[in-house]
């Protein structure tokens, strides 16, 4: 039921002083609540909007026993002009005031408000009496305490509405209820529910309720998330928080950057937050990438996973880059590394402006995606253009994806003419050429690349000094990287962290020193992690502040002024 109908139920259901039960039932997320709080509010403002002089508000949400419950019922209970206000202490004492007959023979209550609350719980029932007439939501019924039956809260509903005269709404995600509620539930919904509405609203409605506002940021968010189909509010606000918190970092480059970047962060937020319904992390790092160039058949993909395809070709999603990864890692920490955004980015704006000037290398693979028609060399031929022309911008996997394709087609030749061409005039350092450096080396297939790969990474020098390869550490490493440290002198050790400060300094004694906690750690792990302390232990000798400063590393100087280790546990790290 779309989120108007809901409303005017709602609005029905409150403006009638008849006693009865309405049931709204949803999945999490998809705004139960909030739309209810808000038309009780727009009620509670409009002439005879309310039929009932009082109301409550209860969560389940950790309930386990009906005296909780029925306690509960009476604490928040208030008058119909304090329903947008929300239970509070005012309330409470209000409640307690007006309740007919009960004020006067509880009024040693109010002196000691709010701590009576440790043990008025004991006297629930005596409570309870006060409750009638009046508006009830239960909320959160598949969340309820364990020792709570599901039987028992309806039981109770039914009890208000007929001995108490008592209007009572009841909201909950049924699909999350235990089985044994579930069965109990279904079976009682008929005898205690007068109105039962599915709250199913579309992913426009849930973005108009989770982005109210019209800003720039908040307009292009609901965009995104409308075409994703995303129904959770709380997952659409924790995406617009995310995309309005990196979008100044942005703000010096081309605004194509910030749509890339924001499309990007409405998916991968929608897959972290809500895995159960949207593509997963891992089906977005690997598998789309393989089925988007036709090294994975539809026959490996399950049922699910080709839906997400068809989805993530309409939101015109290709696969995921390195850049993404950072996007991710900041997703799942919460804040966004802003050196490393603002690398990719600068890399980003580049190709940007690159495509608008010679055509975008997605914009050629998308005459192969987006038709069926029977245009083979036209297509084979736009993207081999397309690629001569922008291959300083693609990435190992585009080429990779590409040389496969032209293969599998007949154009072998060109296909190695293209591979010859990208290792011979694309800029990159050993680094980029090292294919065991590379985030997505299992989905570098292709013989002939990995062929050429190799020899060009053996053609370059490995120009990282101690100071890079150190900074790399905490992001992992590869064997290669563990031997170049392994090796590297005391004396450059020594250097680099003597010429570091900050949060460099910390990030590379961190990661060298991260080998004393692995299990088995590997002789080379072990080495690095030992010519660390000894250049630190050279630092340590230098001055009695860094005799102390070392010390917390678990360095102790032991012929220097200070003895280090004695000092070291009064300091603050």
């Amino acid at each position: 039921m779309s989120s108007n109908l809901v409303k005017n139920e709602i609005l029905q259901f409150l403006a009638s002083s008849a006693p009865d039960v309405l049931c709204i039932k949803g999945k999490w997320g998809v705004g139960k609540t909030f739309s209810w709080k808000r038309h009780l509010e727009v009620a509670s403002k409009a002439d005879k909007g309310l039929a009932m002089e009082r109301y409550a508000y209860v969560s389940l949400f950790g309930v386990n026993s009906l005296e909780e419950l029925k306690y509960s019922i009476f604490e928040t209970t208030m008058k119909k002009s304090q329903a947008s206000e929300g239970a509070s202490l005012d309330t409470l004492t209000s409640t307690i005031e007006s309740a007919e007959g009960f004020g006067r023979k509880f009024a040693w209550l109010l002196k000691h408000l709010p701590v009576a609350k440790n043990y008025a719980t004991g006297a629930a029932p005596v409570f309870f009496l006060a409750v009638r007439n009046q508006i009830i939501c239960i909320d959160d019924l598949e969340r309820k305490g364990s020792k709570l039956e599901a039987s028992d809260v309806l039981g109770l509903i039914s009890f208000l509405k007929e001995e108490r005269q008592c209007k009572i709404v009841l909201l909950l995600n049924d699909e999350a209820l235990a089985e044994s509620d579930r069965a109990k539930f279904d079976s009682y919904l008929e005898k205690v529910v007068d109105v039962s509405l599915h709250f199913a609203p579309s992913p426009d409605e849930c973005v108009a309720i989770a982005l109210p506002n019209d800003d720039p940021i908040s307009k292009r968010v609901g965009e995104l998330c409308g075409a994703l189909g995303i129904k959770n509010i709380r997952v659409i606000r924790k995406i617009e928080r995310a995309t309005r918190s990196i979008s100044p970092v942005l703000e010096t480059f081309d605004h194509d950057v910030f749509k890339q970047v924001s499309a990007s962060l409405a998916l991968f937020g929608w897959s972290y937050h809500q895995p159960d319904e949207a593509p997963t992390i891992e089906f977005l790092m690997t598998k789309k990438a393989k089925s988007l160039f036709g090294q994975e058949t539809q026959n490996e993909l399950s049922p699910k996973e080709i839906a997400w395809n068809a989805l993530l070709a309409a939101y015109g999603y290709r696969w995921s880059d390195e850049f993404d990864l950072a996007l991710i890692d900041g997703i799942k920490n919460g804040y966004f590394d802003a050196e490393k955004v603002l690398m990719h980015a600068a890399q980003l704006h580049e190709k940007v402006l690159a495509t608008k000037a010679d055509g975008s290398f997605a914009d050629a693979w998308r005459t192969y995606h987006n038709s069926f028609a029977d245009d083979q060399e036209e297509v084979l031929n736009t993207i081999y253009a397309s690629y001569m022309k922008t291959f300083k911008y693609i990435t190992p996997m585009d080429l990779n994806g590409t040389v496969v394709l032209f293969k599998e087609l007949g154009r072998d030749a060109q296909a190695v003419e293209m591979i010859n061409h990208y290792v011979e005039h694309r800029n990159g350092n050993r680094k980029f050429f090292d294919l065991e450096e590379y985030p997505w080396r299992g989905d570098i297939t292709d013989p002939n690349v990995i062929a050429a790969f190799n020899a060009k990474c053996a053609t370059l020098e490995d120009k990282r000094d101690v100071s890079e390869l150190l900074l790399t550490l905490k992001d992992g490493w590869n064997e290669k990287v563990l031997v170049a440290l392994s090796t590297a002198p005391v004396d450059q050790y020594y250097n680099v962290l003597k010429a570091s400060s900050g949060k460099n300094l910390a990030k590379m004694i961190a990661g060298a020193l991260q080998f004393d906690g692995i299990v088995n750690a590997s002789d080379t792990m072990k080495e690095i992690s030992k010519r660390t302390k000894d250049a630190l232990r050279l630092i340590g000798k230098e001055s009695d502040i860094n005799a102390r400063r070392v010390a917390k590393y678990g360095v102790v100087v032991k012929d220097g002024a200070l003895d280090a280790a004695a000092n070291a546990s009064d300091d603050a790290v």
